[in-house]
């Protein structure tokens, strides 16, 4: 090779060098606007949820004022059910089950995929890509893809609106890029403000049986580290985001929880005493891109859940165990 030519492809390779940075650094404004957005914005409509050939609709409404976030959702199809959120609560009223189940409020997950506004940590374990224009609901907004570097994490295609930066459709995507499942607003508005009526439930449910969760916890402790239990392993990038115990009632044992989480993808992993002896219970479940994996320890039921290929939930709950 000539002197000449070889500097001409050295050039050549710089270029592209370049330009897949830059591509990268663009995917991560859009994305970094998309998290914000989610977060800060007012706006109310309608989305649809496919996944295993089934279809569900729902309604959003979501405020954000001086006293924080406030978000409405509502069943368009099948059981009757509303979700209401605001800073302290989620109250979640059920109405095919006669039941409200009330839970403090914990880090919401954006409509419909949860993004940390920082993504540096994220490229080691994904990669950004500005791809081409599409329009959801009527609105314009730009195609990100979100693939993953390993097989223990899910891909995903986004479509962020161009102007307000709102995520109007998110696929999930196997390691082949077909979609497993898509979340997409089919109708959407940004009021200036939202009515405080419009945050409240149509659900009467005063004569539903409530379930509070329970002021004070076990005395276990949150600290994983005094839990009789360890989880052994989990995939790299994958950090503890939430220990705990949670009860529907004081009269209820309880269940110990524990959340891992990419900054992406998160898996829970649930731990509960066997009301029967040698009961078995093992073994892998899926209902679209959830996949579940249980096992007995000890007298206890594990169960390990997440938007996660089915390789990793049984990776972590194989290595759940006594200390």
């Amino acid at each position: 090779m000539t002197r000449s030519l070889a500097s001409s492809v050295l050039a050549l390779v710089i270029v592209a060098a370049q330009n897949v940075a830059w591509a990268e650094s663009d995917a991560r404004q859009w994305l970094e606007r998309m998290s914000m957005a989610s977060r800060s914005l007012n706006y109310f409509g309608t989305f649809v949820y496919q996944r295993q050939g089934s279809l569900e609709a729902m309604q959003i409404v979501h405020a954000r004022d001086e006293s924080g976030e406030r978000e409405r959702l509502l069943s368009l199809t099948g059981p009757k059910r509303e979700v209401l959120r605001d800073n302290q609560v989620v109250t979640c009223i059920l109405g095919d089950r006669q039941a409200v189940v009330v839970n403090k409020s914990r880090p919401r997950t954006p409509f419909p995929v949860s993004f940390p506004t920082e993504l540096m940590d994220l490229e080691k374990h994904y990669r950004f890509k500005v791809l081409d224009e599409d329009r959801v609901a009527g609105l314009m907004c730009r195609v990100v893809a979100v693939e993953p570097r390993d097989e223990y994490r899910y891909g995903r295609r986004l479509c962020v609106h161009d102007e307000s930066h709102l995520l109007l459709r998110s696929e999930l995507t196997a390691a082949n890029g077909d979609a497993i499942e898509q979340v997409m607003f089919t109708a959407v508005e940004f009021p200036s403000a939202i009515a405080g009526q419009k945050l409240l439930p149509e659900l009467d449910g005063a004569d539903f049986t409530w379930h509070r969760e329970p002021e004070e916890q076990p005395e276990t402790g949150d600290d994983a580290a005094d839990s009789r239990w360890k989880v052994a392993q989990v995939p790299d990038g994958f950090m503890l985001t939430d220990h705990g115990w949670h009860q529907l009632s004081a009269d209820d044992a309880g269940v110990e929880h524990w959340v891992y989480s990419d900054g992406v993808a998160s898996v829970s992993v649930y731990i509960e005493k066997s009301l029967k002896d040698n009961e078995a219970y093992s073994g892998v479940s899926h209902r679209g891109a959830l996949n579940a994996y249980g096992t007995m320890v000890g007298g206890y039921y594990v169960t390990v859940v997440g938007e996660v290929p089915r390789q990793t939930v049984e990776l972590i709950g194989k290595s759940v165990h006594l200390k």
